[in-house]
């Protein structure tokens, strides 16, 4: 996974489907040795997420969805490392790029439930990029519906975080990205009825 793209494409592509049969036979059950082999070839696993190559980003990708499926919240330390290519992916104009990349984000939000991609979600929430805003407003939105209201521990930062990400979707130039953050707010208004005016 290491080689140089231009002439060892195929041997990339061979070496990232075999990592996703590892985890599917097993490998995952071992996850302290995975997180620390997965977070060791975390440079060229994404510069296979950005290739070109459909092949070698669709086998990138699905290795991080089945990462996410079978480790679960212990996906979380991996998180960092992937989130912010999968969601610049989000900005290319070709549709099966973008759609691997959106299904990743989602698949990681859901078996991980971990707040910690909330900041890059709000991050991304301003990008300049109206197809990343809508995944990053949608992937909050995902984040909130994945628990019961009460399951949800409100913090100071998360209130903050998500008091940013609405101002930021709710006056957004796309229709799309606009009523992704009602759905935010009513949510909010939810677990937050007594910040609700001030907000507003």
């Amino acid at each position: 996974m290491s080689l140089q793209e231009t002439k060892s494409w195929d041997i990339i592509e061979k070496g990232i489907v075999q990592l996703i049969q590892c985890c599917n036979n097993g490998g995952c059950d071992f996850t302290t040795d995975i997180l620390a082999g997965i977070h060791s070839l975390s440079k060229p696993l994404n510069r296979a997420i950005i290739s070109e190559r459909s092949s070698i980003s669709g086998a990138a990708i699905e290795l991080v969805t089945t990462l996410s499926q079978r480790l679960g919240p212990s996906f979380e330390p991996l998180l960092s490392l992937f989130i912010s290519t999968l969601l610049g992916l989000c900005a290319r104009t070709n549709k099966v790029f973008t759609k691997r990349a959106k299904e990743c984000v989602f698949a990681v939000i859901r078996d991980t439930q971990s707040p910690s991609i909330l900041p890059y979600l709000a991050e991304s929430a301003s990008h300049k990029s109206a197809s990343v805003r809508l995944v990053a407003a949608e992937g909050v939105l995902a984040y909130l519906n994945s628990f019961k209201t009460p399951a949800i521990k409100i913090t100071t930062h998360l209130a903050r975080l998500l008091g940013d990400v609405m101002k930021s979707t709710l006056r957004d130039v796309s229709a799309d990205v606009r009523k992704a953050g009602a759905k935010i707010f009513e949510i909010y208004k939810t677990l937050l009825p007594h910040r609700v005016e001030r907000l507003v």
